[in-house]
Parts: structure tokens; C-alpha cells; sequence
């Protein structure tokens, strides 16, 4: 009867063991894939960015309202950027918006190891509307427009376009 109970008790310990080092290996497996995808998330760059109201006036002469986004990157890529893909975020850092955005002065890109900016005009708001709705709707679509265009606090560089058409080689 003692052996049985010592059989007993050494095959409990066994499967407590085994149970053990099952989790064991779960728990280093999650531990490493949250790190693999901790360090892919780390790699895209988060720029502060913002959406500026701009006043100009058409061909027409008529008034005209566009939404520009800004920012300014460091080109750490080795090659020229002309352009760039972002994700909008907010102040919890999420995401609200996505966009391109086309890079340097006059959009001939940005070289590498230097710093420029990029634009998108996201939205424009012509004269036309102005005469169609008047001039108070008219503002109020303008102001409410920028009151969700101010949401945008930074934005995460998701994808890059190069000017350079090949490596290249020396």
C-alpha cells in the first residue's frame, strides 16, 4: 500500500513537473513574440504633425480654405524621399486618419541624413460654396472641419516612396 501511494504521489509530482515546464514554454514563447512585435511597432517613426488652416483665393478670384497636413522627418533611409504614407494619430495615440504626403522644397524629395517637410493638401473648401450656402454656413463648415483636423496630434510614418530609381552601386 505505501508503494502504491508512493507510485501515486511520484506520478501526481510528474504531471505537476510537466505541467510546469508546458507553461514555462508558453510563457518564454509569448514573452519572445511580444518582444518581436514590440520591436516591429517600435520601428515606425512617430513625427508631431498638425492640419493648418490655409486662406488663399482661386483662379476666379473667388475665397478658397484648405486643410494642409505638415510635418518635418529626418531622412535616416539611405535614399532620397520624395514621399511618404502616415497614419493620423490623436493624443491616445490612435489612429483617426491616414494619408500621403509628398516631401521636400518644390517635392524633389529629401537626401539622405538631411531634414525636410512634407505636405498633403487634405481638403479645400472653394468660393462656390461660399455662394451656394452663405457666408455664415460657410464658416461654420470651415470651423467644424478644423475642430476635428486639430485631433491630430502626431503621425506615424507607415511607408516610405524613393526619388532614387535604383541602388546604387560604387
Amino acid at each position: 500500500m505505501f508503494s502504491s501511494n508512493l507510485a501515486s504521489l511520484c506520478q501526481r509530482v510528474t504531471r505537476m513537473i510537466a505541467s510546469l515546464v508546458i507553461a514555462g514554454v508558453f510563457i518564454m514563447f509569448t514573452a519572445a513574440n511580444s518582444s518581436l512585435f514590440a520591436g516591429s511597432h517600435s520601428k515606425v517613426e512617430i513625427v508631431p504633425c498638425d492640419i493648418k488652416l490655409v486662406f488663399g483665393v482661386d483662379d476666379n478670384g473667388m475665397a478658397l480654405v484648405s486643410y494642409d497636413l505638415e510635418m518635418q522627418i529626418s531622412n535616416r533611409q539611405g535614399r532620397t524621399i520624395t514621399g511618404i504614407s502616415v497614419h493620423w494619430l490623436d493624443r491616445r495615440a490612435e489612429i483617426i486618419g491616414n494619408s500621403d504626403a509628398l516631401c521636400g522644397q518644390d517635392y524633389d524629395g529629401i537626401e539622405p541624413a538631411q531634414s525636410g517637410s512634407c505636405r498633403h493638401v487634405v481638403q479645400k473648401i472653394g468660393g462656390r460654396l461660399l455662394d451656394r450656402l452663405g457666408q455664415d454656413t460657410w464658416t461654420k463648415i470651415i470651423n467644424s472641419e478644423m475642430t476635428n483636423f486639430r485631433e491630430v496630434q502626431h503621425c506615424a510614418i507607415i511607408g516610405y516612396r524613393f526619388g532614387d530609381k535604383a541602388v546604387k552601386s560604387y
